[in-house]
Formats: C-alpha cells, sequence, structure tokens
C-alpha cells in the first residue's frame, strides 16, 4: 500500500523559524538571487543542498510542552528527531538527506532531539493520473500537479507496478508531494513515532482493475 503523507506542502507545519545567523548570511529581499534559488529549493527539492546553505539553529514562535517527531518550519523546511532520521535511513539507505540542526528555545534552551533537516530527493512516477481526483496544470503538467484538498483512499490511484521499492519519495509530476511505503508507516507506527498523522492511504490500481 501507498500513503500519501503530503499533498500541499503546508500541512503539518509549526511556527519555526531559523536564527538571524541564516538571515546575514542570505538576507531575504528583492534582487537577492542566491536566497531565492535557496528558498525555492527548500520546498521543490530540485538539487541536493550543503551545510553552509541551511540554518544551523532554528528557534520556536511560541514554547510547547512538547513537540512532534517531524513537522515543516518556515520555507517549508521538514525537520524530523532523530529516531524518524533512523527509520528512514534505515529502510532506504543513502536515497535522502539529513543535516544535523540545533532546536533551541529564544532563551538558548536545547529542545529534546537531536534534530535533523531533511531533503526528499528520491522521485518515481506512480500516481495514475487519468484514475486520479487532481488538480492537472496545463502549463507544466509533468511537475507542477497538485492534489485536491480531499483525503480520501478513493481520490488518488498509485500503479505498484511503478514503484521501484522506495519507501518515501516524491512524486515526480506533484511539486512538494511525499508519499510513503505502507512499511515506512507501520515502522513508524510500531515505534510510536509522529509522521504526518493525517497520511491517508491511496487506492491501489489492481483493487479496481
Amino acid at each position: 500500500m501507498t500513503y500519501v503523507c503530503d499533498s500541499k506542502g503546508g500541512q503539518h507545519s509549526k511556527s519555526v523559524d531559523y536564527h538571524s545567523d541564516w538571515y546575514e548570511r542570505f538576507p531575504v529581499g528583492v534582487g537577492n538571487k542566491k536566497t531565492s534559488e535557496l528558498l525555492f529549493l527548500f520546498h521543490s527539492w530540485e538539487r541536493p543542498l550543503r551545510p553552509e546553505e541551511l540554518p544551523y539553529v532554528i528557534i520556536p514562535e511560541k514554547p510547547r510542552k512538547s513537540w512532534p517527531d517531524s513537522f515543516r518550519i518556515t520555507n517549508s523546511l521538514l525537520v524530523v528527531r532523530d529516531p524518524v532520521r533512523s527509520v528512514i535511513e534505515e529502510l532506504d539507505p543513502g536515497k535522502h538527506q539529513f543535516f544535523p540542526v540545533a532546536f533551541q528555545t529564544k532563551r538558548g534552551k536545547e529542545i529534546e532531539g537531536p534534530w535533523f533537516i531533511m531533503f526528499v530527493h528520491a522521485k518515481q512516477d506512480s500516481i495514475v493520473m487519468e484514475r486520479s481526483r487532481i488538480n492537472k496544470s496545463i502549463s507544466a503538467p509533468d511537475k507542477l500537479n497538485s492534489f485536491y484538498s480531499s483525503t480520501t483512499s478513493k481520490d488518488i490511484v498509485v500503479a505498484p507496478a511503478r514503484q521501484s521499492g522506495l519507501n518515501l519519495w516524491s512524486e515526480q509530476k506533484f511539486r512538494r508531494s511525499l508519499l510513503g511505503s505502507d512499511e515506512l508507516m507501520a515502522r513508524l507506527d510500531e515505534e510510536k513515532l509522529s509522521f504526518y498523522p493525517k497520511a491517508f492511504r491511496a487506492t491501489d490500481l489492481s483493487d479496481i482493475s
């Protein structure tokens, strides 16, 4: 089975921003080409990132008693706690990028981790476009499509035969999408790790053919 973890790129977000050091290195504003490129890459995952391009420290806007094991922050960066990273890396060794990041309160107190910024560069084309309920891009149908906001399995149909054995991936034709295998989601659940609690199962093409 296949789980649709994130179909819009904005779900599961928390109010967490970068330390001022990142903004000093990469000022945000009109004409800052390098900053614009990075902000685009943070949510498009179109090339591998380098440690020096990322924030070294992230800071929550407001305190919380507890934090989930994975969530998105400013500009769609995906942050995961080390146990989540370990499960993903075990199932998909070397397929994704993980960068250590310090997660601190505004007073500099460390929030229990360790934490990593994750980029999912693995891609495959498993969604059956003609059988799924989707928003299809007219100008760039190969990469700018998006799902409807509905979260029911019948809306998204996948072809298992097109899948290459990945356990976590982004769809080729759906920028900012995040899908996971049944094995991945089962392992995370077994370890009691929170990872996209609103994820839903897609429908296998073989079940409706």
